[in-house]
């Protein structure tokens, strides 16, 4: 049978086909959204350039896509403070943890409305064919709409679980950004003294380059008068090429290294950038018990570890759930009719409400629900052993990071005595040369001597203030100077 539309029905269907194409407009928009904050507590404040674009008032879509990183400092070399507050302002990755504490603070909001009673309404319009009884009767459109609100009573403990697992939720996120921080913080140390041990190197064998040249020189007018072989010069030759050579490798090496401090900082590749020459060294404060301790208490895997076993627990809780009935109470309200307010129609008693105490109960599932909490606990019991295997790798590592730190610091004092007495050494030698009581190789040999001496001493302040950044990492906090308090 052929069926007919009202004008009204007509107009309701337009405005569920409109709301349909915005709906589905708003869920292809490319561009990155600004994030409301959550209710339940002050967001964590936008550290970061791309979080401030995010967050702003008013933000649109070309200002985040344009958002520069901001320019460095000109008033002189960075330091290594001003490189770490830089680049914590315009990391990505940085940024991205950031966002997923927002997650996690709407994670416990969700959690905290099912506490809450939850509303519904429906509209719903039923066209009849043109058949005559019907017509006469029900009307050949009716127009139902019903209103529902129903508040949980009873959930077996599941919706105080949910709530404590969205609020560990949120511990871990933080503790995700600290992780990401330090992570960042620790790449930015190490560019920052590679670029210094490069440049140190760098200087090592331009010095090389000059001395060997000179020697060049002076093993030619040798040569020229007949005093020497020519065996000596092509040595010289020789020598000064793997001079130069290392110099150009130290060259690319350096501009490698500045190029991924310029990356962290978000700058150019190839923009010039200046630092301060801190390679220095300065006696750690802590001792190795001070740092173990430290490292188990703040490490930030561990702290992770720790809330991922409390997850577990209630987890538990969550599973357990299932085994206890369900109590809600329901309230609903319904109204039909011939027109679109669902008002009148063939029935004078076209309204109706109830309010119903429902209880449910599922008692048998084929042990579905007891292997949810045995496979919790399961869970569980990997969450302990990971926090233990954790444990252990921590202590390790920092024992590892200790020693590292002392061996370097001893080396430190061991290679600059060891440059001093190279660089007497080929003073003697060249002396010598030039009065032809010493050889060509002894003059060669002791230029290597003083190039490798440099090299280890400025390897040993690397060294040392590389695994200075390396246990600073796994205690999860700044370590000063002595005589400074740590942070």
């Amino acid at each position: 049978m052929p069926s007919s539309i009202t004008k009204p029905g007509k107009i309701s269907l337009l405005i569920l086909f409109i709301l349909a194409i915005f709906l589905a407009y708003g869920c292809t928009d490319p561009y990155r959204h600004t994030i409301a904050k959550p209710y339940l507590e002050s967001p964590p404040p936008p550290e970061t350039i791309f979080g401030e674009a995010t967050l702003g008032e008013n933000a649109s879509a070309t200002a985040i896509q344009n958002i520069q990183a901001p320019p460095l400092p000109s008033t002189g070399p960075l330091s290594l403070d001003d490189c770490l507050t830089l680049a914590q302002r315009v990391s990505p990755s940085l940024d991205s943890a950031q966002q997923g504490e927002y997650g996690a603070m709407w994670t416990q909001w969700q959690a905290l409305t099912s506490y809450l009673p939850t509303g519904s309404v429906s509209y719903g319009i039923n066209f009849h064919d043109s058949d005559p009884s019907l017509t006469q009767t029900m009307g050949r459109t009716q127009y139902t709409w019903q209103l529902g609100i129903s508040q949980p009573l009873f959930t077996g403990g599941a919706t105080t679980a949910n709530y404590l697992l969205a609020q560990l939720g949120v511990n871990a996120a933080a503790i995700q950004t600290i992780q990401a921080r330090e992570d960042l913080l620790l790449l930015v140390k190490q560019a920052y003294f590679a670029i210094l041990a490069t440049e140190k190197a760098l200087a090592v064998a331009k010095t090389s380059v000059v001395n060997l040249s000179s020697h060049l020189g002076v093993a030619q007018n040798f040569y020229e008068v007949g005093m020497v072989p020519q065996n000596q010069v092509l040595q010289a030759e020789v020598e000064l090429a793997q001079a130069q050579l290392e110099e150009s490798t130290q060259q690319s090496n350096l501009q490698v290294n500045r190029a991924h401090l310029n990356i962290l900082l978000r700058q150019n590749p190839s923009a010039p950038i200046s630092i301060q020459d801190n390679l220095r060294y300065y006696p750690f404060p802590l001792t190795l018990e001070r740092c173990l301790e430290l490292g188990l208490d703040n490490n930030p895997e561990l702290k992770l570890g720790r809330n991922q076993v409390e997850s577990g627990a209630r987890s538990v809780d969550l599973a357990k759930a299932n085994l206890y009935p369900q109590l809600s109470l329901n309230y609903s309200q319904s109204s039909t009719g011939n027109t679109p307010r669902a008002h009148g129609g063939w029935s004078s008693d076209s309204s109706s409400w109830n309010i119903a105490a429902l209880a449910s109960f599922n008692f048998w599932e084929w042990g579905r629900s007891k292997a949810g909490v045995e496979k919790s606990k399961v869970l569980l019991n990997q969450a302990i052993d990971n926090l233990t295997s954790l444990e252990d790798n921590t202590k390790l590592q920092i024992t590892s990071n200790y020693q590292s730190l002392l061996s370097a610091g001893r080396n430190i004092d061991t290679s600059a005595k060891a440059v001093v007495s190279a660089a007497e050494d080929l003073r003697m030698v060249t002396e010598r040369y030039q009065q032809q009581v010493a050889t060509n190789t002894e003059v060669l040999d002791a230029q290597t001597r003083y190039s490798q001496a440099q090299y280890q001493h400025f390897s040993a302040l690397y060294n040392y203030n590389l695994a200075w950044a390396a246990i600073e990492r796994t205690l999860g906090q700044r370590v000063l100077p002595a005589t400074q308090a740590y942070r």
